[in-house]
């Protein structure tokens, strides 16, 4: 049988952003997609997970095991904590829309420029590569631009609006090591960010697939 990647997603951008990277790095693999817009939505103003939110994201990676998928990954940048916890009890690999994006910054450097189109992204993000940090012994320091927005018009069907105003905030990173798209849904804009800066750039769908595929 094939091996089959189970795909946790509350945004529809991420769907395209990481099916790219799949066709780009590991075409023969099984992905099996499940989608539920309404995590996003019932999210908390501070952009943290209610109770009910974090249950249901926990459903859906249940769900995806119980499906037979050999590997799992949830493309959302604000469920980590859910992702971390239901974890514990599955024995496949399991992977938060971060971890491998930290760890492919941190085989860079340890200066980063963290780029995000949603509020609560660059919080969490910069929690998890402190704790990374702190967990390895290893330098840390971040800048935090936030792209004011770009996520209504990606909804909208605007990837080139969206996209100009991610190169936009990108040019504003000092000097780094490596900037890092927070969100899945950056993905595609990954090339001109590149262009736009000439900084190395690092996209969380494109460590995220690089990963599993070593993992499988």
């Amino acid at each position: 049988m094939p091996i089959r990647i189970g795909l946790v997603h509350s945004v529809l951008p991420a769907i395209g952003a990481v099916e790219a990277m799949f066709k780009k790095h590991w075409p023969d693999v099984e992905r099996a997609s499940l989608f539920d817009q309404s995590l996003y939505l019932d999210l908390n103003p501070d952009r943290s997970m209610p109770p009910i939110v974090f249950e249901r994201v926990a459903d859906l990676v249940r769900h995806a095991y119980k499906a037979g998928a050999d590997a799992i990954l949830c493309t959302g940048s604000l469920f980590g904590p859910a992702i971390e916890a239901v974890r514990q009890d599955m024995d496949i690999p399991v992977l938060t829309s971060f971890e491998a994006l930290i760890e492919t910054a941190f085989e860079q450097g340890s200066n980063f420029a963290l780029v995000a189109t949603d509020p609560g992204t660059n919080k969490m993000l910069g929690q998890d590569l402190d704790r990374y940090a702190k967990a390895h012994d290893k330098p840390l320091e971040t800048e935090t631009i936030f792209v004011d927005n770009a996520t209504p018009l990606l909804s909208q069907g605007d990837q080139a609006g969206h996209d100009e105003l991610v190169v936009a905030g990108a040019l504003k990173a000092g000097p780094c090591d490596a900037v890092l798209l927070g969100q899945f849904s950056m993905g595609p804009t990954k090339p001109l960010v590149i262009e736009a800066t000439g900084l190395p750039v690092l996209d969380a769908p494109e460590a995220a697939v690089l990963k599993l595929k070593s993992l499988l």
